[in-house]
């Protein structure tokens, strides 16, 4: 089943790879370079997934992950970051968010990251 999908991250080479790869596997992908392009995305579309980076200008991945769980409680949101935090805060991160990547990560972790956020729903 098709699910849409808003990718968040200051990189194109990242939200690129990642769109692809998810339109390979049916969805339709969204892209926002910030967390608050990602805000007014949200406003337009209704998505059923949100993968972000922590670390972007303007509205980080975090803050977009705190205003997002406010408004629809219910809306996926994986995290993703290419900075390996301490044990205390991937403990944080992992309790507020749904998923969550460290960069390099597989197509494959990806994706299983992604069945799981869908299987739990």
């Amino acid at each position: 089943m098709s699910k849409n999908i808003l990718i968040v991250d200051d990189e194109a080479d990242i939200r690129e790879i990642i769109g692809e790869f998810l339109e390979t596997l049916g969805h339709n992908v969204y892209e926002a370079t910030n967390g608050e392009e990602a805000i007014m995305a949200c406003g337009k579309v209704k998505f059923d997934l949100v993968i972000t980076d922590i670390r972007m200008p303007k509205m980080n991945g975090l803050k977009l992950l705190k205003t997002l769980k406010t408004v629809m409680p219910d809306l996926p949101v994986i995290l993703m970051t290419g900075y390996q935090p301490s044990k205390n805060q991937e403990t944080n991160l992992t309790v507020k968010a749904d998923g969550y990547l460290l960069k390099p990560f597989s197509l494959n972790s990806l994706r299983q990251s992604i069945l799981k956020v869908f299987t739990t729903l």
